[in-house]
């Protein structure tokens, strides 16, 4: 490989998923209260447990000097670079590697691509676990940003959470939705708009009836020659994603890559989380080789 794709943590890929495919990895810290970094100590299911006592968090952006710094390590050893962003729906990243970007191709003779993927946590992670696969199967730097365009503009995401106070603390659901919805046990199903931001799609009553919707909803926006590989996404209960594996293999999928949704996003959704990513449109022959 020529050149470095870049991505970073909250695509949720797991490290040997990253170390197989050697991908630069950007670690978003998650923090309290105090701004203290809680990431470095504590595991995924550590800020879980956490947030169910009661303890908020957020996250902080990669930050415009971070990108320098890491482009420059690249830009040093005439490596071009194709770095993958948090959707700029949700995060300040995609600007601040873009700024990065034209300062790097001011002061050295290299390619920087920046793709804003538009996704978050495991639709992130299916992109870049695409383009890090065909960039390791001999893709061209050229092939994989043609790969990623249509992976960007064919990723689909749905989740659930089940208590909403997360999303209010965020600004997404009123305080009067959240406390209904908890009370009657109704589940939001959302998914990521085409700018990238997450929306309420949604309403069912109990678990069991979030299974059948995500069904529903997957086939309505999928092709008949849709995807052939399904990315399930669940938190710290990997068992939660069962029954809609077992849907999924009904409909005949056979391939699968289980995410744990990380820190960045359980930060603003909360920590009871499950759903998936799929593409609308079945990967285009050409970039087949390069993904078996």
């Amino acid at each position: 490989m020529t050149f470095k794709i870049i991505s970073d943590s909250s695509c949720d890929l797991d490290k040997k998923t990253l170390d197989n495919l050697d991908l630069e990895i950007f670690k978003i810290n998650c923090v309290d209260e105090e701004g203290q970094d809680l990431s470095e100590d504590m595991s995924n299911k550590e800020i879980y447990k956490k947030m169910r006592e009661g303890f908020f968090f957020k996250t902080s952006q990669i930050t415009f000097y971070e990108y320098l710094k890491k482009f420059e390590e690249f830009a040093e050893e005439g490596t071009d670079i194709i770095c993958l962003t948090l959707s700029s729906g949700l995060s300040g990243t995609y600007q601040n590697s873009w700024m990065a970007k034209k300062e790097i191709e001011e002061k050295y003779d290299i390619r920087v691509e920046i793709v804003d993927s538009l996704a978050a946590s495991v639709g992130f992670g299916q992109i870049t676990y695409f383009a890090g696969l065909a960039a390791k199967n001999g893709a061209t730097y050229d092939e994989v940003l043609d790969l990623l365009k249509f992976l960007v503009e064919k990723t689909r995401h749905i989740f659930t959470v089940y208590d909403l106070k997360y999303l209010y603390e965020g600004g997404r659901v009123s305080r009067t939705k959240a406390k209904i919805s908890n009370v009657l046990n109704i589940l939001p199903i959302l998914e990521v708009d085409e700018e990238g931001r997450i929306y309420l799609s949604e309403i069912v009553r109990g678990k069991n009836k979030s299974y059948k919707k995500m069904m529903e909803m997957m086939d309505e926006k999928t092709s008949s020659d849709g995807s052939d590989r399904v990315f399930p996404v669940y938190a710290d209960d990997i068992k939660v994603i069962d029954p809609l594996i077992k849907k999924l293999e009904d409909r005949g999928y056979d391939k699968f890559l289980s995410l744990e949704v990380g820190h960045t996003i359980a930060a603003h959704v909360g920590p009871d989380i499950f759903g998936l990513a799929y593409l609308s449109e079945n990967i285009p022959e050409k970039f087949k080789k390069y993904l078996d």
